[in-house]
């Protein structure tokens, strides 16, 4: 972290729980890209989640009033609104402090603002850490299918705001192809293709010799051409909710073959629920097996959200479109994170070999093969 944003210690936390919120108890630093993010151990057996954050700028009241006509943060308010139309949603719960606000700013933490809130704690095991079904896969989609039904009605001006991973804004990674070594990446496929399985299908080796051939850099430039292209002029006028654009293993609890938490809305804004679905789908390819079939996890997913919350096949093609950017963007964005980090090179890389196997099995792919697999994993079939 650089001074600006030095980084708040575990003792800080605790006092900062005790003095604004009354718990006594020990704080605990866990990993967070961005935030100061902490595990409060209560004194009182309770286990919290204190997330202290740079005050994000200042937010335009809504017309109408709404979640956002306090002035609370974006994650704030999407939390207090999913608790009171979605009680059932496995989401933290936010903690009021001493005088009953939902948020606090402080001074006196870093040259800026910071902005803090408290939750109560999920349990669980992470669903990256675990084993994968088809079974659980659905119930991937199915969860993120209610929260967006239940977002649908949430609006918030801290969601009009675009960031690196939101592929709305693909095409704006072009200038970060420069920054990819195109030397030692591709080598290290060979060991991810094994480990993965995908090389027995013959589809990712494949594909991999045309990247050795013609250049991962040239195969990432394809996928944005195609954004530009195609998506670019398909997302024009398309309705768009708060979505959470991060549903992966690292965000989501399991526990009892079900999904018992969602976590982390630091990504969330205003996009087109194709987006959200093709994101969480993407993640699932890593659950394919030795010899499986790449697709097949990703198509649970999307089938558990349809059976929950119908997508049309406009919707479909646009899920096979996003799975396929996320997958290049995972590799453009993980590359010059790496660039600017080299001492986190290793934490920072360590899915790039195979998000690049996933990306040559995917171009592998004929043409339509994931929209048409999508159509059928949700029965729907395109009226000529």
């Amino acid at each position: 972290m650089t001074d600006r944003l030095s980084p708040i210690s575990p003792a800080q936390a605790a006092e900062i729980a005790l003095r604004r919120y009354g718990v006594s108890g020990t704080a605990k630093r866990l990993a967070s890209e961005h935030d100061d993010t902490f595990r409060l151990a209560g004194a009182d057996g309770a286990a919290r989640l204190l997330k202290i954050s740079v005050v994000p700028p200042a937010l335009a009241p809504l017309s109408g009033g709404g979640d956002a006509a306090g002035g609370l943060g974006l994650q704030t308010a999407l939390l207090l609104h999913l608790a009171r139309v979605a009680p059932e949603l496995p989401v933290q719960r936010v903690v009021a402090t001493v005088d009953g606000r939902p948020e606090i700013t402080l001074d006196g933490l870093g040259a800026e603002p910071r902005l803090v809130r408290l939750t109560s704690w999920l349990d669980g095991q992470l669903l990256g850490a675990g084993t994968s079904s088809g079974g659980l896969r659905r119930e991937i989609g199915a969860t993120l299918g209610r929260l967006n039904i239940a977002l649908r009605g949430f609006d918030h001006p801290g969601a009009r705001r675009t960031h690196r991973w939101d592929l709305q804004n693909f095409g704006a990674l072009r200038p970060l192809l420069e920054q990819l070594p195109e030397s030692g990446l591709l080598p290290a496929v060979g060991a991810a293709l094994a480990a993965s399985g995908l090389a027995a299908s013959g589809l990712a080796a494949g594909g991999l010799r045309e990247l050795m051939s013609g250049g991962l850099r040239a195969a990432l430039a394809d996928c944005l051409d195609r954004f530009d292209a195609v998506v670019r002029p398909a997302l024009a006028g398309l309705p768009t909710q708060v979505i959470h654009t991060d549903f992966h293993g690292e965000n989501l609890l399991t526990g009892g073959g079900r999904i018992v938490g969602i976590l982390d809305f630091g990504d969330a804004l205003a996009g087109p629920v194709a987006l959200d679905v093709g994101v969480a789908a993407c993640y699932q390819l890593d659950a394919c097996g030795p010899g499986g079939d790449l697709l097949a996890p990703a198509l649970d997913v999307v089938a558990g959200y349809h059976a929950v919350d119908p997508l049309s096949v406009a919707d479909l093609d646009l899920v096979a479109e996003f799975i396929v950017a996320r997958v290049a963007a995972r590799i453009i964005v993980s590359q010059a994170n790496a660039a600017r980090q080299p001492a986190n090179a290793g934490y920072l890389l360590r899915r790039t070999p195979q998000a690049v196997a996933h990306l040559a099995a995917l171009r592998a792919l004929p043409s339509d093969e994931i929209g048409r697999r999508l159509r059928a994993a949700c029965r729907l079939e395109v009226v000529r």
